[in-house]
């Protein structure tokens, strides 16, 4: 027997035993999915809402949200079209109420309150959009969104808690008040009153009165009027800058703290001091007061 042959057996062997070897184990099956969390509220998604309801032109409106933006515009239509995009969750739902008020409207999200418990609950949204008879008085209030009036002819009233305030084209009267926002107006053949707090104004093409207050922002405006009702603008904590337009009256300009730079073509200076100017413009008889406390004061 030769060495080779003495090998063979021994080889065949290994293979045999190579041959019997059992199979790897198979990979372990995946993790089952997470069941819901104990005190977790999950959203159920988002959706949209639309009403629409007859509303006559001159009609009172009111609109109150909570979360949530409130758009209108005004339309030649005798009715109002409402779209909302809801977010919310099981524990925590957003119904929206319309209620009749004689020839008027009121229209409200609820936000259902939640329940007593530990946990984390999802914090519901509600975007109201409103097409509305050009033609009203309304009454938009929310909080943690922006209120935007815009084509309107008569009486709106806009009121927000952090979140800004923007009117454009508005024929009438308009009053507005928000914290932690800003005041933008466009375009008005309106008065406008209002307040707010840690946000800037900005005025473009105003015709009517003005009385607009600021703590922390400042203030920019132009093209003005004041159709002899008077323009008051006031800062704390932020400069004024004034482009008067076709405003006349008699002129106040006051800081504590910030430049004075006062330059109205053919207006009679009375007064002019570090931090005061007193000038009389030719026109209207109306008061025009301009004053902050910590910020630059210009006007032309």
């Amino acid at each position: 027997m030769t060495v080779s042959s003495r090998w063979i057996p021994l080889f065949l062997s290994g293979s045999l035993v190579l041959a019997q070897a059992p199979p790897p184990p198979p990979p372990p099956a995946p993790p089952a999915p997470p069941g819901p969390m104990i005190g977790v509220d999950m959203p159920s998604g988002s959706r949209t809402e639309q009403r629409t309801e007859k509303l006559a032109q001159g009609s009172k409106l009111w609109v109150k949200n909570r979360n949530g933006g409130i758009h209108v515009t005004g339309w030649e239509r005798d009715e109002l079209a409402l779209t909302a995009q809801i977010r919310d969750s099981g524990k925590r739902r957003v119904e929206l109420v319309l209620q009749r008020k004689g020839s008027d409207l009121d229209i409200e999200a609820v936000f259902q309150q939640p329940s007593w418990s530990f946990g984390i609950y999802i914090s519901p949204r509600c975007e109201m959009t409103l097409q509305v008879p050009r033609k009203l008085l309304g009454y938009f209030r929310t909080t943690n969104g922006t209120v935007t009036v815009e084509n309107l002819d008569g009486y709106a009233r806009c009121e927000t808690t952090n979140g800004n305030i923007l009117v454009n084209h508005v024929r009438g009267e308009v009053q507005v008040e928000t914290t932690n926002g800003s005041i933008e107006a466009r375009g008005l053949a309106a008065r406008i009153k209002g307040n707010t707090t840690n946000g800037r104004i900005v005025l473009e093409d105003i015709e009517g009165g003005i009385r607009l207050e600021t703590t922390n922002g400042t203030i920019r405006a132009r093209n003005l009027d004041g159709w002899g009702e008077g323009i008051h603008l006031e800062s704390t904590n932020g400069s004024i800058e004034v482009d008067l337009g076709k405003a006349s009256g008699d002129l106040v300009a006051e800081n504590s703290n910030g430049s004075m730079d006062i330059k109205v073509a053919g207006a009679q200076m009375i007064e002019l001091t570090k931090h005061s100017a007193h000038l009389k413009v030719p026109g209207r008889t109306q008061p025009i007061h301009l004053e902050t406390t910590n910020g630059s004061i210009r006007v032309k």
